[in-house]
């Protein structure tokens, strides 16, 4: 009996560590999503916490992506933030629902509108 009241608290021990360990809230940002704005834009997010973003079509950079609550944080493996930044991190609010992604950050929002076929 004790063995098994032993077991019991491990396993709950370890799943109350798992649930803090994942947040679903990045699953609704997989996909590729388009500028409202600026329809050549368009930022592309993996499941496997890779992220892409284009213009005109073409990658102009690329990284890996880490979403918490409300906040993500793109990690860039290619080059930003000028000529001599070699890779950078941004941390950003969004919020997403089906077909609408918007981005926050310290010039306002930014709204995505889902690209069809992209999951």
């Amino acid at each position: 009996m004790k063995k098994m009241k032993l077991f019991i608290l491990i396993v709950v021990g370890v799943l109350s560590i798992t649930s803090c360990l994942f947040d679903g809230s990045w699953l609704g940002l997989v996909g590729r999503w388009q500028d409202v704005e600026n329809p050549s834009f368009e930022l592309e997010f993996t499941k496997g916490g890779k992220f892409n973003e284009y213009l005109f079509g073409e990658i102009v950079g690329y990284g890996e992506f880490y979403a918490k609550d409300d906040t993500i944080t793109l990690h860039y493996l290619s080059q930003c933030g000028g000529e001599n930044q070699v890779s950078c991190d941004v941390s950003l609010r969004f919020t997403v629902t089906d077909e609408t992604l918007i981005i926050t950050d310290s010039q306002g929002d930014i709204r995505f509108s889902k690209v069809r076929g992209s999951e």
